[in-house]
């Protein structure tokens, strides 16, 4: 909250904070200096909600999930960081309650809002519109230990950080997911480097290339059409169309030099700005990121269902890591030999 979401709040005019909440209250009262003096509490309970449009969550799963859900029942639209709860029966619950109360409630996928991941969506739209091939890049160092009564490294990050890739698979292909097939490399000290492949109802292939064996934090996206074209977007500062037609082509198509403090290349801003907008419910097919340059996609924001969805992928990914030891596929009877053997 204090490093990401307060700060890009902050730039977006026509709100006003109203109050801080922690368990911890020296917390509440110093992000609520931060905000301008604004009320602090121990709790939402404490809270008069008849001063209170909406909500920003950034707390553990099980809290997020409690908090949302009592709030969305007391009338206040909810923003809520990914996973935006502990299980995939949680989120079922919390999908129904979201859907019979009529709220607004934004899940925290901030890469569908990145500038340049909007941008390589919207340049790959008709290579998407058939079968294709997408291979996402993301790797982050944290979670590096078990957290959030997860047991394992492994699981604690896909569930709290991998589970971003699904979604971005999710969002870049169309096409529901029929198979998944995981596999995972683990080394000391906490360290993993996995590949899980989701086969599309349309034919399609997303592959997926994660792990927190890095020293910093990476994502990278790469469409490749039946048409012969691949588009790139090996950071999240540019897009490049590698192959026409199958032929090598290299040309440049989009590029950002971050000169905005992080608002167009993380995706924390817009995503906020996106919020606000639909709490005051502005007409759909507004500019996600507010700039009114005519370039940016009009979709709906990720909602509980999404988290959902990416939720039971999760799942399944960790099924198939339990199931087969961390292969996804079966053993060889007799394994075929490396080109060369160290004795």
């Amino acid at each position: 909250m204090r490093q990401n979401l307060l700060p890009f709040l902050q730039r977006i005019p026509g709100h006003r904070v109203v109050a801080c909440v922690d368990p911890d209250r020296s917390l509440a009262a110093e992000l609520a200096s931060l905000a301008g003096g604004v009320v602090h509490a121990e709790s939402v309970e404490a809270l008069d909600l008849e001063t209170v449009d909406a909500a920003v969550l950034a707390v553990p799963p099980e809290p997020s999930y409690v908090l949302t859900r009592y709030l969305v029942e007391h009338g206040v639209d909810c923003f809520v960081e990914k996973p935006a709860g502990p299980s995939t029966a949680a989120l079922q619950d919390l999908d129904k309650v979201v859907h019979n109360t009529g709220r607004h409630v934004q899940v925290g996928f901030n890469f569908r809002y990145a500038e340049t991941l909007q941008r390589l969506h919207e340049l790959s739209r008709d290579v998407r519109a058939t079968p294709c091939s997408v291979t996402i890049d993301f790797y982050s160092r944290h979670p590096s230990a078990p957290q959030w009564g997860v047991d394992t490294t492994l699981e604690a990050w896909i569930r709290h950080n991998g589970v971003h890739a699904l979604d971005l698979a999710r969002w870049f292909v169309p096409s529901p997911v029929v198979q998944v097939d995981a596999h995972a490399i683990t080394g000391d000290a906490d360290r993993f480097q996995g590949t899980v492949f989701l086969r599309h109802d349309d034919g399609s292939l997303s592959t997926l290339r994660m792990g927190n064996h890095v020293r910093r934090f990476l994502v990278g996206v790469t469409v490749q059409g039946m048409d012969g074209s691949r588009y790139s977007a090996p950071s999240l500062e540019r897009v490049t169309l590698d192959l026409s037609e199958g032929l090598p082509f290299g040309q440049e198509l989009h590029s950002t030099r971050n000169l905005d403090h992080g608002w167009t290349r993380s995706g924390f801003g817009p995503e906020l700005e996106a919020f606000l907008d639909a709490c005051r419910r502005k007409p759909a097919g507004h500019p996600v990121n507010g700039n009114g340059d005519g370039h940016s996609p009009t979709w709906e924001a990720p909602t509980v269902a999404d988290a959902l969805a990416a939720s039971k992928l999760c799942d399944q990914t960790m099924d198939e890591l339990h199931a087969t030891g961390g292969s996804g596929f079966g053993s060889l009877t007799d394994p075929v030999p490396a080109s060369a053997e160290v004795g």
